[in-house]
């Protein structure tokens, strides 16, 4: 179970595959949001059931609906919760009174605090999220390999070829996105031969501003009518190099191996969440004693001025896309 955001939901997806690689007798129904159905296609022995939260399962009485639901269609062994909320926590109890055997995620909330916190961090590098979703399966009996820090995604040269660049300028909080006009400096120098330019975003005014951007640029390619997730996923794959946040767009794009340059300001990649086999390096941030002050991007600056966002430069983002480009 892990119902959202999405970026976290996408980080399943590793673990899932290494879990079902190693243990071929096992298969598992992922129980998430009904729209994140397309992250999950073409997984072999993986069944998706997708609850609208909103909807028809909203609220405490749509967690017993949904509990309904699964134990109808199917006959559970083993139960991994890899959200720890509380309405999973209501579905997690409802399994064991069903004498299910259930295993929740740790979520290491105490140690990223001391990461976050203003004065006395403790600043080092937790467990990635992959990790923790893993020790879930680990606890529950089984063996779960993941892919070790050395099995990072590379760029391919691309000389003298069409080279497509993704850029994803937004994230589900405003304080963890580059200012909009420098993010149009960066996009400006790339507006040149040999490169195409795409805009990912969301919808509504996210999405007016994008298609504003792709008449402004004069390699931007307008954006292809996207009916599913799977849709985005194989637009996104063609991609030579993604130029996100911390954000969904870092881990859609993790997933179908494309490499990221990523932005980071008020959070940072030693919390756990950085993009599944993304190297390391292509992390963009300045080092600031008030650095990270958050876990998820969800606060109000410390200073004030923001400086871990603005002080960041283009040339640093600019030298790190056209090394992945180099290969």
């Amino acid at each position: 179970m892990r119902f959202s955001a999405l970026g976290d939901v996408a980080l399943t997806i590793p673990v899932l595959k290494a879990f079902l690689s190693t243990n071929k007798d096992v298969s598992v129904v992922m129980a998430s949001e009904k729209q994140l159905a397309g992250l999950f296609e073409g997984i072999e022995r993986l069944e998706f059931e997708g609850f609208d939260l909103k909807a028809e399962y909203k609220g405490f009485l749509g967690i017993f609906r949904i509990f309904n639901t699964l134990r109808k269609k199917h006959d559970f062994s083993l139960v991994a919760d890899l959200h720890g909320v509380i309405r999973t926590h209501v579905l997690r109890f409802l399994f064991e009174a069903s004498r299910g055997k259930t295993e929740v995620i740790n979520k290491g909330r105490i140690e990223k605090y001391a990461l976050v916190r203003k004065e006395s961090k403790i600043f080092r590098p937790l467990p990635h999220a992959t990790e923790r979703y893993a020790d879930v399966f680990r606890r529950l009996g089984f063996t779960v390999h993941l892919p070790q820090a050395d099995d990072i995604l590379h760029g391919s040269d691309a000389k003298d070829k069409v080279v497509k660049i993704g850029f994803a300028p937004f994230a589900k909080h405003a304080t963890k996105m580059y200012p909009l006009d420098q993010f149009k400096e960066l996009v400006q120098y790339f507006d040149k031969a040999p490169y195409e330019l795409y805009f990912f975003g969301g919808k509504g005014a996210e999405r007016l501003l994008l298609a504003d951007w792709e008449k402004k640029f004069s390699c931007a390619v307008p954006f292809p009518a996207i009916h599913s997730m799977s849709d985005e996923l194989k637009l996104m794959e063609q991609m030579a190099v993604m130029v996100t946040m911390d954000s969904a767009n870092m881990h859609l794009a993790s997933l179908v191996n494309v490499p990221v340059v990523s932005l980071w300001g008020p959070t940072h990649p030693y919390a756990g969440f950085y993009g599944h086999r993304q190297d390391p390096l292509n992390a963009v941030q300045v080092h600031l004693p008030c650095r990270p002050c958050s876990v998820f991007g969800n606060t109000v600056c410390w200073r004030g001025d923001h400086a871990c966002m603005q002080q960041i430069k283009t040339a640093m983002v600019i030298e790190k896309v056209e090394k992945i480009i180099k290969g």
